[in-house]
C-alpha cells in the first residue's frame, strides 16, 4: 500500500481555498448591500425593501425602491450593484406577467434617475464596441466572459472547468494585448 498523505494534504488544502473563496464572496455581498443602502440613505431614499446579503448566499438581494404600476405602465425599481461599473445600477422588473425577472436600467445617481428609469424601462444592451471596420474588441469579449462565468459550481467538476475558463479567456487576453491583428482579425 503506498502513502497517500501527498493526496490528503492536497484535498484539505483544496478544501481551505475554496472556503476561503466563499469567504470572499460572502463579504463582498455583504458589503455591496451595505454601500447600496448607505449611498440610498445618503440621497434620501427609503426603500421598500433594503438591499440584503441573506446568510449562507453568496447572491445580492436588490433593495426594491418602487413597486410596479401597470395601470400606469410604470415599471417596478430595484437597487443593485454593478460590478463593472462599481456603482448602483438600476434594475427594472417588467409590470406584465411575460417577464419576471429583472433587466438592467441606468446608474442611480439622483432621485431623478429612479424617476426616468420607472418610465422608460430597462436600457438596450449595449453593442460590442467595434476598434473599426469589421473588427472585434476581443478584449471586451473575453472580460465580458468571464465576468459571467459562475464561480460557485455545484459540484467539483463544475467549479473546476470555471477555474479552466478563467484561465482560457486570460490567456486570450493576453494575446490581444499581444498580437496585432490581420483585417480586423487577431
Amino acid at each position: 500500500m503506498t502513502d497517500q498523505q501527498w493526496l490528503a494534504d492536497a484535498e484539505a488544502a483544496y478544501a481551505r481555498r475554496q472556503e476561503s473563496a466563499a469567504a470572499r464572496k460572502t463579504l463582498a455581498v455583504v458589503d455591496h448591500a451595505n454601500r447600496i443602502n448607505r449611498a440610498l440613505s445618503q440621497r434620501g431614499i427609503t426603500p421598500i425593501v433594503p438591499a440584503a446579503a441573506p446568510a449562507g448566499h453568496t447572491a445580492l438581494t436588490p433593495a426594491l425602491l418602487v413597486e410596479a404600476d401597470p395601470e400606469g405602465e410604470l415599471y417596478s425599481v430595484h437597487a443593485d450593484w454593478d460590478e463593472s461599473e462599481d456603482e448602483i445600477r438600476l434594475t427594472l422588473g417588467h409590470y406584465w406577467n411575460e417577464y419576471t425577472g429583472l433587466r438592467p436600467g441606468r446608474l442611480l445617481h439622483t432621485v431623478d434617475d429612479v424617476v426616468e428609469a420607472r418610465r422608460e424601462g430597462p436600457t438596450a444592451k449595449p453593442e460590442p464596441k467595434l476598434t473599426g471596420p469589421g473588427t472585434w474588441d476581443l478584449r471586451q469579449i473575453a472580460e465580458d466572459a468571464t465576468r459571467n462565468i459562475p464561480s460557485d459550481g455545484t459540484s467539483h467538476d463544475a467549479g473546476e472547468i470555471t477555474y479552466l475558463l478563467s484561465g482560457v479567456a486570460a490567456a486570450v487576453l493576453c494575446l490581444v494585448d499581444a498580437s496585432p491583428g490581420v483585417d480586423g482579425r487577431p
